[in-house]
């Protein structure tokens, strides 16, 4: 009696769409977006190119929803960090919340790579690029608001603020991919030396 072949089970699309973007980010982060194929995502996905075409569309597609899922994962990150530790002290949440930043990245090198060197050459990938800026320093700028010492402050003086940290953690960030060695906690403190003075100074007033 010759046996069946294996009835072959068909994923669902959610977590189908979930591995093709993790397999996009990996292949996009060392390949760079140009030099990268849709033949080579769709061979180490195991599926057709056209069914990736059905799912984003085009490569350029891809790799909008490829950063867009990085937002989506930071802003999770983000939120669990500033939650962990209500008791804790303020300067203590936010540090907390910078080295979930941190953290991020160190879990996510290939996206990050991605996002400094190829983000900002496609339009929707722009647009995330700039979403995952403004969305971290709103969360941020939220996160300080919430404090009791900084209650008073104007929100738009208290969103600058975020701004300025945001930037400074992103090229420390950099940073940090070309000089290893730095932990995210450290690269956390040193981030809060410099600006929380600036901050505290700032609700004294």
């Amino acid at each position: 009696m010759t046996a069946k072949p294996p009835t072959r089970t068909r994923m669902p699309r959610a977590k189908r769409e979930a591995q093709m973007l993790e397999v996009a980010e990996r292949v996009f982060g060392v390949n760079g977006f140009h030099a990268a194929t849709m033949d080579e995502i769709a061979e180490r996905v195991g599926v057709t190119k056209p069914l990736i075409y059905d799912y984003f569309g085009s490569k350029e597609g891809l790799l909008a929803a490829t950063i867009e899922r990085a937002r989506h994962q930071l802003l999770d990150a983000l939120i669990t960090a500033w939650g962990a530790e209500p008791e804790a002290t303020p300067r203590d949440r936010v540090r907390g919340v910078i080295t979930a930043f941190f953290a991020f990245i160190d879990e996510h090198q290939l996206a990050f790579a991605l996002l400094r060197t190829e983000g900002s050459l496609i339009g929707d990938a722009a647009a995330s690029v700039e979403r995952i800026r403004q969305q971290t320093a709103k969360a941020l700028a939220e996160g300080i608001s919430m404090l009791p010492e900084f209650a008073d402050l104007a929100p738009g003086r208290v969103v600058a603020l975020a701004e300025v940290m945001i930037g400074g953690i992103e090229r420390l960030a950099v940073y940090r991919s070309e000089h290893p060695g730095m932990t995210s906690s450290e690269a956390a403190e040193l981030v809060m030396t410099m600006a929380w003075d600036g901050l505290g100074s700032l609700a004294r007033r």
